[in-house]
């Protein structure tokens, strides 16, 4: 595979950048690799962010670990991601067979911060950590909501579905156990969506540097960040209205039921009376 070209400098007075020099490309890659990762233990002596953990690689490479199971790659070449995570298989907590995954490419610019360009690359003004925690918060949140979105598509299938059964004016017969897995989903990930950063508060790095507040709302208007957010949260209050639907419907059908079995246990027991006199 190939290796991405990067290029590590030390400005004076400054934190270490990569691909400090104009024009320079910074390739990103980042993956959701399972609902979380347990970073508990893995305090590193070369960390320069512990939330997420983000440090050095070999190659002059960055990796940013997140606990909602997303990860970085900055200037990294694909072997070396692919070590990285195999040495994190013990701490991924159940890992996707299928990967969200979310690419980027920054163009570091000395006179620009936070453009978009129509090409999709991004340019920004220094490579320096700060701004690449930044764009690392920013592709995790991103394939975060890629992997909760996929869940709420299945979620809303099921709910079609079930919807067209009662249009047939019946229950569906499965619906039992369909019900209790939206529910179980649901609330998956309305946990995932607690644990994650909210949007309304600051990643940590902006509460040292406050001047990169505006690059910060830029990547979040670039990667419609809040618009998806606020879809999934609706999409969550769906499914939630229609489990609590269901349940009054099958409660109300199993209340039914035991009406007519206490009607059949009465009819039976005045029958057996009337028998028991006529002998």
């Amino acid at each position: 595979m190939t290796s991405y070209p990067t290029i590590l400098v030390q400005n004076p007075g400054s934190s270490p950048t990569i691909g400090g020099m104009n024009n320079s490309i910074i390739h990103v890659r980042a993956l959701q690799l399972g609902e979380r990762i347990e970073l508990k233990g893995l305090e590193r002596d070369d960390a320069f962010s512990t939330s997420p953990l983000a440090f050095r690689t070999s190659g002059d490479g960055i990796a940013a670990l997140f606990k909602t199971g997303a990860a970085v790659f900055i200037a990294m070449n694909p072997v070396d991601e692919e070590q990285l995570i195999s040495g994190l298989a013990d701490r991924i907590v159940a890992p996707l067979a299928a990967r969200e995954a979310e690419s980027a490419r920054l163009l570091i610019r000395q006179d620009e911060d936070g453009l978009v360009l129509p090409s999709g690359d991004l340019v920004i003004k220094s490579a320096d950590t700060d701004r690449l925690l930044l764009v690392a918060e920013a592709l995790a949140m991103s394939v975060a909501f890629a992997y909760d979105e996929r869940r709420l598509a299945a979620a809303f299938d099921r709910i079609d579905t079930i919807a067209q059964t009662l249009q047939l004016r019946r229950l569906p017969s499965s619906a039992h156990g369909e019900l209790l897995e939206q529910i179980g989903e649901a609330l998956m990930i309305q946990q995932r969506l607690a644990a994650r950063v909210d949007l309304d508060e600051k990643p940590d790095v902006l509460w040292d540097h406050p001047e990169l507040e505006r690059f910060w709302a830029r990547l979040v208007e670039e990667y419609d960040l809040t618009q998806r957010g606020r879809a999934i949260s609706r999409k969550l209050e769906v499914i939630r209205g229609t489990a609590d639907t269901l349940t009054d419907l099958f409660a109300t059908r199993t209340s039914h039921r035991l009406e007519w079995y206490i009607i059949a246990l009465i009819a039976i027991e005045i029958i057996l009376s009337l028998y028991d006199r006529i002998l």
